[in-house]
C-alpha cells in the first residue's frame, strides 16, 4: 500500500522535535503492515493509531491501495478535530 500524507500531517511532523519525528515516521511506515494499537473510530470512516501522546487519524483506500494519514494530534486534541 502507498502511504499519503495530508497537508496537516506534513506541517505537524516538520514542527516536532526529532525524537518524535522519527518516532511517528516509524509508526505511519508500519501502517503498511498493520502494526500497532489500531482501532476503527464509531461513527467514521476512520481508523485511528495510538503512539503515547499521539494519535493518528488515517483511512484506508482499497481500490487505489493507498493509506492516507488526515491527521495527528495530541490525544486531548485529537478527539476534538475529528
Amino acid at each position: 500500500m502507498h502511504i499519503e500524507k495530508s497537508k496537516q500531517v506534513k506541517k505537524y511532523i516538520k514542527s516536532l522535535d526529532a525524537s518524535n519525528r522519527e518516532k511517528l515516521e516509524r509508526a505511519i511506515d508500519g501502517l503498511k503492515t498493520g502494526k500497532g494499537d489500531i482501532i476503527k473510530l464509531k461513527g467514521k470512516n476512520m481508523y485511528r493509531l495510538k503512539i503515547p501522546p499521539y494519535r493518528i487519524g488515517f483511512s484506508l483506500d482499497y481500490e487505489n491501495d493507498i493509506i492516507e494519514v488526515v491527521l495527528i494530534r495530541p490525544r486531548g486534541d485529537f478527539y476534538k478535530h475529528i
